[in-house]
């Protein structure tokens, strides 16, 4: 039998530049850096990745030490890292454990660096701890090229030059401290904007939204805010935890949307609970044809207003497909705001709109229905019978693991929904055990 010749071929080194940095850019900086000693063709090739990420796998110290000591050497071989790389960098991201303002100076020179790099992605989320937030060097407006930038504890200032950034497509702020004209000097200077997310930051009073490419916005502010979308006509997914002081805040909101497809909103914030009970509408002037996907979080249906105000946007939805809840983990002793004990049955006000003539635009379309973090309460059972027995073509009904309850506590929740009657042939309760 002929001997089979065994020859190494080297199929990684001979593949092109531009494959042997999509190779290197996947793995960690201190690993794509290791590669250097693979051979000659590969000793300098990490030198020119477009990509650098500096986040938890790249070495601070040992057991993820955060010393001043540590934390100067981590900053050091940055800087040795960057005065070694040749050529554009396109991404670059910032973010191991101890990254504070105190570390300012020498985060502005490596802003200024990145600034004649051609950068597209830049990200700085820095650590919370002294108190301080790092403010932005003014060379990073320069960086026309910009389409991501995503920021956390900074200060944000754009300087009086600043013209814009035209590609900016993606923007992420968290804990940031906004200028005073953020909307009009900042936000409207980012005309391409896809993507926005501001939450848990300061600043501005009033939010007045202009994005006329804007699809997905999530936003929660610290204090109660005012906020309105002046042109946004293409958003389709809103995430919200916003302190409304007034439903009618709430329904002129909803009613700058008609994209909207996709609305997540919190309900758990103090003063959206005391809305008064006159201020709700039976249903919004405007109804949400296009909205597909209604996520409500910490419904307090002992709250009247809070009630009320879900029935509305159910019956203002008439094409909803799929809904998730989630009620509102308050101790017994704990009293709810505005309670009226005689209309606490979230499933009575459903059913009184039913039999009251909103039938023929109430869960008519929908398809799934989720309870996230079931308590097992009765409230949850009023849903769930008032679902089964009105939605014609519910296909499931999800229902996460009842932690809180023994397991003959869970056996008689589960038994008394299979006697509920089923509006659809096709509806399925489905229980996750774990």
């Amino acid at each position: 039998m002929a001997r089979v010749r065994e020859t190494s071929v080297d199929r990684i080194t001979n593949l092109p530049v531009d494959v042997l940095n999509r190779i290197l850019v996947l793995l960690p900086i201190k690993d794509a850096a290791k590669t250097s000693i693979l051979s000659t063709k590969w000793r300098h090739q990490w030198r020119s990745i477009p990509e650098l990420v500096f986040d938890g796998s790249f070495p601070v110290g040992p057991g993820g030490s955060t010393s001043t000591s540590m934390m100067n050497k981590t900053m050091f071989n940055i800087f040795k890292a960057l005065l070694l790389h040749d050529g554009p960098i396109k991404k670059f991201v910032i973010a191991f454990p101890g990254l504070r303002s105190c570390y300012g100076n020498a985060i502005d020179e490596i802003v200024l660096y990145l600034s004649q790099r051609h950068l597209e992605e830049f990200a700085l989320p820095c650590a919370a701890g002294d108190g301080q937030k790092y403010k932005l060097h003014s060379s990073l407006f320069t960086c026309l090229q910009l389409n991501m930038l995503r920021l956390r504890h900074c200060e944000l200032g754009q300087p009086s030059w600043f013209v814009g950034f035209g590609k900016l497509m993606s923007l992420v702020l968290m804990s940031v401290t906004l200028p005073s004209d953020f909307c009009e000097n900042f936000l409207l200077k980012c005309p391409m904007l896809k993507r926005l997310r501001v939450t848990d930051c300061d600043g501005p009073s009033n939010l007045e939204i202009v994005a006329p490419r804007l699809v997905w916005f999530r936003f929660s502010y610290r204090d109660p805010q005012k906020i309105c979308f002046k042109c946004t006509p293409l958003l389709v997914c809103l995430r919200l935890c916003w302190n409304f002081e007034k439903t009618a805040d709430m329904v002129a909101l909803l009613a700058s949307l008609p994209a909207l497809k996709e609305f997540h909103v919190d309900f758990g914030l103090p003063q959206n609970i005391a809305v008064g009970v006159s201020d709700v509408p039976s249903r919004l002037p405007a109804p949400l044809h296009r909205l597909k996907r209604l996520h409500t979080w910490d419904l307090d249906f002992r709250s009247l207003e809070t009630a009320r105000f879900f029935v509305c946007l159910i019956i203002s939805s008439p094409n909803l497909r799929e809904l998730t809840i989630k009620l509102h983990r308050s101790k017994p002793s704990q009293p709810a705001a505005n309670r009226d004990a005689t209309t606490t049955s979230i499933g009575s006000l459903l059913e009184a709109e039913y039999r009251h003539g909103s039938g023929d635009c109430l869960l008519q379309k929908l398809r799934v229905f989720r309870i996230e973090k079931c308590l097992g309460t009765q409230v949850e059972l009023d849903l769930v019978k008032f679902v089964l027995a009105t939605a014609p073509v519910l296909e499931r009904i999800h229902i996460p693991p009842l932690r809180k309850l023994s397991s003959g506590k869970v056996i008689e929740f589960m038994k008394e929904i299979m006697k509920y009657k089923r509006l659809s042939k096709e509806a399925m309760v489905i229980y996750k055990s774990k």
